[in-house]
């Protein structure tokens, strides 16, 4: 057995260490936290971009073949950059490409040419750089 006074800083060199390891394990969940965060916003814009796009696919679906948004060359949203209701004042950029020289199926198939629209919408990610969905989707002109 020891005398008593030896065992008076014994405490508090393992309060001290307590603490240590309560601090190294709080940074590192904090870390975590903040990764899982991004991850899930990262998911959330890409779900809510995908999302516009096929809106607007479906919405040129509906419009006849002469229409201005389905002729071929680039085209942009006039509302953007886009909220998640296609409203202006978000942060998603909608454009969208037309190219009409693709070849014609047989008769049997379908009559007429096909078209290729390239949907893109983009965001800014918080820390750098930007995001986007891009969709692809034919139609008959």
């Amino acid at each position: 057995m020891t005398p008593r006074g030896r065992q008076h800083g014994a405490a508090l060199i393992e309060v001290m260490v307590a603490v240590v390891i309560f601090v190294a394990v709080s940074a590192g969940l904090a870390s975590s936290t903040i990764n899982a965060k991004r991850t899930a916003d990262g998911s959330r814009h890409a779900a809510e971009a995908t999302t516009l796009a096929f809106d607007k696919i479906e919405q040129l679906r509906t419009q006849t073949s002469g229409a201005g948004e389905l002729t071929a060359g680039s085209h942009s949203d006039t509302a953007n950059p886009l909220n998640t209701n296609s409203t202006g004042g978000g942060i998603f950029t909608r454009t969208w490409t037309v190219s009409s020289s693709l070849p014609t199926l047989t008769p049997a198939l379908m009559s007429g040419a096909l078209a290729r629209i390239d949907m893109r919408v983009s965001w800014p990610n918080p820390n750098g750089g930007n995001g986007s969905v891009t969709l692809v989707s034919y139609f008959r002109q």
